[in-house]
Formats: structure tokens, C-alpha cells, sequence
């Protein structure tokens, strides 16, 4: 089952790796949700490789060819067997698309791309196919008509692919630290503008932590804050009228505080007063019952003795 939010982590992924492979963006160029013809079909992400003599040193597109088609699922969502012959859906109409000549000169990977391993998935793929952990959290299934492989971003060094990692809801606070530093060294704007996009998902996806970053007064560069998710900008802001707010609004409930305490002060004042009230009312009902009774007494006597009133 797939968990339903309000989250953007397509686009982030998109941006993510883009920046995973920024050093050869001249190398590279992508196009997110690539539409497959007329039919409400798209590729999360494709990847077309210019110039193939490129050798592309990341580990998780080091087995790049011409065109690479990314399948990418969000935290929480299902990775099956139904996710596998989607994503290779994908890459065969991709291929009857562009009219293939030979059948086996395909020059496409597909990648599966998800933070959770799917355990279940990788072992059905083992039963008829080679499947090699090249490395933490990469997966290659070969002797497919198509290269591929899985990513599994929960198991990838965070060192070599902070931005690609950074789509989790677990973030750690330096984790956070560490995201926040790499888009402090980036140059170009298309560059922060990836980084945007992945900050403002990685701090919404987190906005507790972050949250707790800002009340804390965690140090942050200038042109970080610039990179910040709007919302988390926007909270610092109402966070300072909030805690204005609640200055005052303490001010008010103290003054209230006193006021009611004044008023218990006169109230327990006043209760006494009418304890004192309602003693003395009992003693003067005591006295007029002993009265009446006394008087009973009198009548009787006088009526035994003979006497009228």
C-alpha cells in the first residue's frame, strides 16, 4: 500500500540527482516525467548520455548508457513485482518509441530507486536472474534484456550521495548539518536551485527537526537560509510573533492569575462569613427550639393544673 502525502519527492529526486551528477551535466541531459506517447504514461526520470565515450565515476551511474530511465518511489511506498514490469515497461516502449533496429542493441539501463530495500522483490530477481550488491545499497540485476539495478538510498554512503539520502523522513541533526553545508559550496544556480528542491522536501519530510533547529538558535549561513523550505522560513517568522504572543499573552494570565487569587482571597473571606453566619443561625435555631419546647412544657403543666391561657 502506498502512503499518500502532500509531499513533492519526485521533483527532489529529480534535483537530487542531478546533483549526484552535477560534474557532468555538459555530459548529460534530463528530462523529467518523459511522456510515452499518447498514453498517460511517464518516466520518472530520463537520463540521455550525449557522448558515450563519458565515463561517468559515480557508483550509482557508473553503468550509464545512452539512455537511462529512473523509476523512483517515495518513503513508504510499495516496491513489487508490479513496480519491476512497470519500469521495464518503460524502457520497452521507450525503445519502440525511438524505433529500434536491433533487438539487442537496446543502450538503456533502468534504475529502481526506493529507501527501504525491497527484500522480497531482489530475491525473486535472484531466482532466474544474477543479482550482485556492487555496492551498500546498489544492486545490479544482469542478464536482462536491459541493465539494471536497484537503489536502495537507506543503505548508500551517505558521504558519496548526501543529496540523494537526504529524501528521508529520519534525518538526523547532523545529517541535516551536513545537507545544509554541501549546498553552502555550491557555485551555479541551477545547482541551488536542485538544492532548493531537495532542501525544501528534506525540511518538510522533517520539519520537527528542523523546527528544533531554529527554536535552538543552530548556526546557519546567511545563503543557507535563502535555501531554507519557504515554510520553514515562514515558521521562523511566526515563531517569533508566536513567542511574542505568548509573552503577552503570559503577561495577561498572570494578571488574571492575581486577579482570581484576589478574588478567591475575598471569596474565602466571605465563605468564612457566612460560616460565621450560618453558626450563628444554627445557635439561634437551637435557642428557638428550646424555647418551643419550653413553652410546650408550660401549656402542659397549665392545662394539667386546670388552667385556661
Amino acid at each position: 500500500m502506498e502512503i499518500q502525502d502532500n509531499i513533492q519527492w519526485h521533483p527532489a529526486f529529480c534535483s537530487a540527482v542531478e546533483l549526484e551528477l552535477r560534474e557532468y551535466k555538459k555530459y548529460l541531459t534530463y528530462e523529467r516525467e518523459h511522456n510515452l506517447g499518447r498514453m498517460p504514461l511517464k518516466i520518472d526520470l530520463l537520463i540521455i548520455k550525449k557522448r558515450r565515450d563519458v565515463i561517468i565515476k559515480n557508483d550509482i551511474a557508473d553503468f550509464f548508457l545512452g539512455n537511462n530511465i529512473l523509476e523512483y518511489k517515495s518513503p513508504g511506498d510499495d516496491v513489487n513485482a508490479g513496480t519491476f514490469y512497470k519500469a521495464l515497461s518503460y524502457a520497452c516502449l521507450y525503445k519502440a518509441e525511438a524505433g529500434a533496429a536491433d533487438i539487442f542493441d537496446t543502450d538503456t539501463t533502468v534504475s529502481i530507486v526506493r529507501e527501504e530495500k525491497p527484500v522480497k522483490l531482489l530475491t525473486q530477481l535472484g531466482e532466474k536472474y544474477s543479482v550482485t550488491k556492487k555496492k551498500a545499497g546498489i544492486y545490479r540485476i544482469d542478464g536482462m534484456i536491459f541493465p539494471m539495478q536497484v537503489l536502495v538510498t537507506k543503505e548508500l554512503a551517505r558521504e558519496s550521495h548526501v543529496w540523494i539520502t537526504s529524501l528521508t523522513r529520519t534525518l538526523s541533526r547532523d545529517d541535516a548539518r551536513e545537507l545544509l553545508d554541501n549546498c553552502a559550496e555550491l557555485g551555479s544556480d541551477e545547482d541551488r536551485r536542485n538544492a532548493d528542491s531537495v532542501v525544501n522536501v528534506a525540511s518538510e519530510a522533517n520539519v520537527e527537526l528542523f523546527k528544533k533547529m531554529i527554536q535552538e538558535g543552530d548556526q546557519m549561513c546567511e545563503e543557507l537560509k535563502e535555501l531554507l523550505a519557504p515554510e520553514i522560513v515562514e515558521f521562523k517568522i511566526r515563531l517569533a510573533e508566536q513567542n511574542a504572543k505568548l509573552a503577552d499573552k503570559d503577561a495577561l494570565l498572570a494578571d488574571k492569575d492575581a486577579k482570581l487569587a484576589d478574588k478567591d482571597a475575598k471569596l474565602a473571606d466571605k465563605d468564612a462569613l457566612l460560616a460565621d453566619k450560618d453558626a450563628k443561625l444554627a445557635d439561634k435555631d437551637a435557642l428557638l427550639a428550646n424555647n418551643a419546647a419550653e413553652i410546650t412544657k408550660l401549656k402542659k403543666l397549665l392545662a394539667e393544673a386546670g388552667i385556661k391561657e
